[in-house]
């Protein structure tokens, strides 16, 4: 088979005629003799000529494959070069030397041989495609946790298509990480339009998500494109995607099957190119089989699979490496003139609370003290919330060693000797400590 390659998406008349040349010269090789349209937007973009050459190749993955990469730009050679020594495919690289440059005055066929290095071209250049200068590390990626999660998001990035589901708890930054797959793929100069599933009755979201007629319904006063055409080439993210009703899980499952949209109001169907990435704090494994959810249009959405984790179940130095890192940065954000310090008893404080709104939580909490705190943060400082957290269904033995403290003091009116003699600690100085260590020492102490 010979493949001809063009980098538009269809009607490509310069392709056409060559086809047409090409088959009258072989006749004898007219039907393998074939064009490919690779639905390139920009000839320059390394990382999405990249992307697009990767599937063209593993579709002939068993197969010898010549490939002869003078004409395009340099971006196309270099993204052919780059799938030639990373794939580990039986790819051969040739040029054609024109007879004008030709000592023999004919046209020659040249093979490019290719010496490896322990850093490979493709690492370095995504490194500098990815990595511009005054960029910092994101705060979640502070987490070695979470970075492996990056990691995945970085290989689904690089798979063009492939619908992605997001789970984790309020806060932990899906949409984040939507938007990091979307940036580091093929389709980062496209749109990412995000929407709210559950913000939405299902005609509303329809009309969002597939857009409308005119007079399609009451308002409807002109057409509409919907976020699935209006992010030709781009990505769509639905959150909350858990909360959609079974009429809408029919609607979406379609959309997955077939690859077009059906606006409101029309009969002419729209076919769409986008990557769709969803996310969801709810179980949906739970949620199929009481009913509730699709099983099919689960599958359909966990081709690629990630999970966020909470913040309670991070280690806790990582999380008190996070925590030093937003005192760092919200002190330069909110312009103060030193960086807040932490008690003892306000540290152990924070990194016994499991914050349930995750990152987002622990973020605005900092900047909160910044606001009302200039130099020193102590237990008294905090949120009620965080000094006396909800323990009494905690199996944790700090937590139920707390709350016991706290009930034998009020019972002791306050008086440590008595309460000494209740608890049964071998010293005044054990529970003086205690008290200290979980923010119930008084000022005196």
């Amino acid at each position: 088979m010979h493949l001809v390659l063009s980098q538009a998406v269809s009607e490509d008349l310069h392709l056409e005629h060559l086809l047409t040349g090409l088959k009258r010269l072989f006749p004898e090789h007219e039907d393998k003799i074939q064009g490919r349209y690779m639905s390139v937007d920009d000839v320059i973009d390394i990382s999405q000529i990249k992307t697009k050459v990767e599937t063209l190749l593993l579709e002939f993955r068993d197969h010898d494959i010549d490939i002869y990469f003078s004409p395009g730009t340099s971006a196309m050679q270099v993204a052919w070069y780059i799938c030639h020594t990373t794939l580990n495919l039986r790819t051969r690289l040739l040029q054609v030397r024109p007879a004008h440059k030709s000592k023999t005055k004919k046209p020659e066929l040249l093979k490019i041989d290719v010496s490896y290095s322990t850093a490979p071209v493709s690492a370095v250049i995504r490194e500098d495609l990815m990595q511009q200068p005054g960029t910092s590390k994101a705060d979640h990626l502070l987490l070695p946790i979470i970075q492996r999660v990056y990691e995945k998001a970085d290989k689904i990035a690089q798979t063009d298509r492939v619908t992605t589901l997001i789970t984790g708890g309020s806060g932990t930054g899906k949409e984040q990480l939507a938007r990091h797959i979307h940036d580091r793929s093929a389709r980062a100069a496209k749109s990412f339009l995000p929407v709210n599933c559950s913000a939405f009755s299902d005609q509303l979201l329809e009309a969002r998500l597939f857009g409308y007629k005119k007079g399609a319904f009451t308002g409807a006063d002109k057409e509409s494109k919907g976020l699935f055409e209006a992010a030709l080439g781009g990505t769509v993210f639905l959150d909350e995607i858990g909360d959609i009703s079974p009429y809408m899980q029919q609607s979406l499952l379609r959309v997955l099957q077939q690859q077009e949209v059906l606006p409101l109001g029309s009969n002419e169907p729209v076919k769409t190119n986008v990557r769709i990435v969803a996310a969801t704090n709810k179980n949906l494994p739970e949620a199929c089989d009481q009913g509730k959810f699709r099983w099919d249009l689960y599958y359909r959405l966990t081709i690629a699979e990630l999970l966020l984790p909470d913040l309670a179940v991070v280690p806790q130095n990582e999380r008190e490496a996070l925590i030093d890192h937003f005192l760092k940065i919200k002190r330069s954000a909110l312009r103060k003139e030193k960086k807040l310090t932490l008690t003892k008893a306000a540290w152990a404080a924070l990194l016994a609370y499991p914050f349930p709104g995750n990152i987002r939580e622990l973020e605005n909490l900092i900047e909160q003290l910044y606001v009302f705190h200039d130099s020193q943060v102590d237990t008294i400082d905090l949120p009620e919330r965080i000094r006396k957290p909800r323990a009494a269904h905690s199996l944790k033995w700090t937590d139920v060693e707390k709350l016991h403290i706290e009930k034998v003091m009020q019972l002791a009116n306050g008086n440590k000797s008595q309460a000494l003699k209740w608890l049964g600690y071998g010293s005044i100085n054990t529970l003086q400590t205690k008290l200290r260590n979980y923010g119930m020492a008084t000022e005196d102490q």
